[in-house]
């Protein structure tokens, strides 16, 4: 909230400026007689500033003036009569009210710019807060998803082949039912951290649905991705509740294997697996 009552203090400064800027740059215009094109000076300039930059706002201006010093100062009579003059108070006043104003609407068109960034960082932690799992701080399908298509667009740039493995908890939607909101919380706190220790830090795990985990697994054949399965069998066959009894969670496991040649065709069939447990 701060940092956005600062932007706009600075950017009430900066149109105030302008507004001030506008003003003595009227009051030239109406005590010299330049035309309607001194009219068109400054707005044109002001908008190639607020729209491009201030770099492009100063060049615009730089190349206007010196436009206009060699038209005047060759080609137009009102110069001859005196009417029109750089080097005199109001030209030079002229020149460095038309860079000032380039340089406030360039500072404005940066503090816009800043804040579009600003919102698309914010934009972006939320959607990065959204693809997580509450309940086990895993990532979710969303995120699932968006993994597997970049880990198959970078198999498709330098080959290899990586494997993706689901495990489905049967009849896990009735454990809170039989155990309690505390037991199935306590639950999943400690699958999730068995899970990320039974796997490499490199390997993506999610929770794609109430019973459903998925793990992708770079590099990795299905064989070596089974390892990590076996690791996490008995904690499910044997799991210790918090009264000290034993109940056994049956579970299913399914592998898939990625490569170049098969990546579209399994890709899909992953996503329609995900897809129909959640």
């Amino acid at each position: 909230m701060k940092q956005w009552t600062n932007e706009s203090i600075y950017l009430f400064g900066l149109i105030a400026c302008m507004i001030v800027g506008t003003m003595a740059y009227t009051i030239l215009l109406s005590e010299s007689n330049v035309g309607f094109l001194g009219h068109l000076i400054l707005p044109a300039i002001v908008l190639f500033s607020l729209i491009l930059g201030m770099r492009a706002g100063l060049t615009m201006s730089v190349t206007l003036l010196i436009f206009l010093f060699s038209y005047f100062r060759w080609f137009s009579s009102i110069y001859e009569a005196g009417n029109v003059q750089f080097f005199n108070v109001k030209g030079i006043s002229f020149t460095i009210l038309l860079l000032i104003m380039s340089i406030l609407s360039g500072l404005v068109h940066q503090l816009v710019n800043n804040v579009q960034l600003s919102r698309h960082e914010l934009e972006e932690r939320a959607r990065q807060l959204i693809a997580v799992d509450p309940e086990t701080w895993l990532d979710n399908t969303d995120r699932f998803r968006m993994d597997l298509n970049a880990e198959r667009d970078r198999l498709i740039r330098h080959g290899g082949s990586f494997s993706v493995s689901f495990l489905h908890l049967n009849n896990f939607a009735r454990f809170e039912e039989h155990y309690g909101r505390t037991e199935y919380e306590w639950f999943l706190n400690y699958f999730s951290d068995e899970l990320h220790m039974a796997t490499r830090r490199t390997d993506h795990k999610y929770r794609v649905a109430v019973d459903t985990f998925a793990i992708i697994f770079p590099y990795t054949s299905p064989k070596a991705a089974q390892v990590v399965h076996d690791r996490i069998r008995p904690l499910l066959e044997q799991y210790e509740l918090q009264s000290g009894k034993h109940v056994s969670l049956t579970y299913e496991d399914t592998f898939y294997e990625v490569n170049r040649e098969n990546c579209n065709t399994v890709v899909d069939k992953v996503v329609a697996k995900a897809s129909s447990t959640s």
